[in-house]
């Protein structure tokens, strides 16, 4: 049996200790109800003594000044980061935004040009440049 078992079947038989307790108190009790409110106790037991644990822990040390100097650095050096990251979207949003008005200035060259063709050769060569533009234009906007 490993000592994570161990430690279940101890916190279970605390459980079943607990359940005999209420069902004393009130026999009106079932033995299943009894068990989830045993649960629910030793639940927020556990809770409550995480919680005072975790505070006793962080009271212990006091800060250095070093340590608040690399709290200081490491939180310039996100910052810049994210400076970064913003202007970096920013320029990309401008670029696409350029992108997206010349294609569709194109397609609509292209397709008033289409207009005024007769030979169908020429037609057809209008519509596959038309397509090609399209296809751009769709992956333009899907970034």
């Amino acid at each position: 049996m490993t000592a994570k078992q161990r430690a279940a079947r101890a916190k279970f038989k605390a459980v079943v200790a607990e359940a005999k307790k209420l069902r004393k108190k009130n026999p009106k009790l079932t033995q299943a109800q009894a068990v989830k409110q045993a649960f629910a106790i030793s639940y927020s037991k556990q809770r409550a003594g995480k919680k005072l644990g975790s505070i006793a822990k962080k009271s212990k040390r006091k800060p250095t000044e070093r340590d608040i100097l690399n709290k200081i650095h490491t939180v310039k050096e996100k910052v810049n980061n994210l400076e970064e990251a913003q202007h970096e979207h920013m320029s990309i949003g401008a670029i696409k935004s350029k992108g997206i008005k010349t294609l569709q200035k194109k397609f609509g060259i292209l397709a008033a040009k289409k207009l005024f063709k007769r030979k169908k050769t020429e037609a057809r060569k209008l519509q596959k440049e038309m397509t090609k533009v399209k296809q751009q234009l769709k992956k333009l906007i899907s970034l």
